[in-house]
């Protein structure tokens, strides 16, 4: 059987490049919308998408809201991103 589907792994980091627990980050593009909260090591994973171009958001309460808007799923390919956030100002 042929792969028609990739995967994408992350991690979420604040400033400091520490991974963050907890974070919920959204992936949208292709299909329904899809929600992941990272482990303790700050990591997620949405496997099986299908191939095309997708955003992730990932959101924290104390940190600013951060967007990847240009995240492409390719056949077969395991696409690995991360996303940093920033502590949110006045909080």
């Amino acid at each position: 059987m042929q792969l028609q589907t990739g995967n994408l792994f992350g991690t979420a980091v604040d400033n400091q490049g520490q991974a963050l627990p907890g974070v919920t980050v959204t992936l949208s593009g292709e299909g329904a919308p899809q929600a992941q909260v990272t482990d303790a090591q700050g990591r997620f994973r949405f496997p099986g998408l299908m191939p095309g171009d997708y955003q992730v958001k990932a959101e924290l309460e104390g940190f600013s809201p951060a967007a990847n808007p240009d995240v492409r799923i390719g056949v077969g390919r395991n696409t690995e991103i991360e996303v940093a956030l920033q502590p949110a100002v006045g909080g």
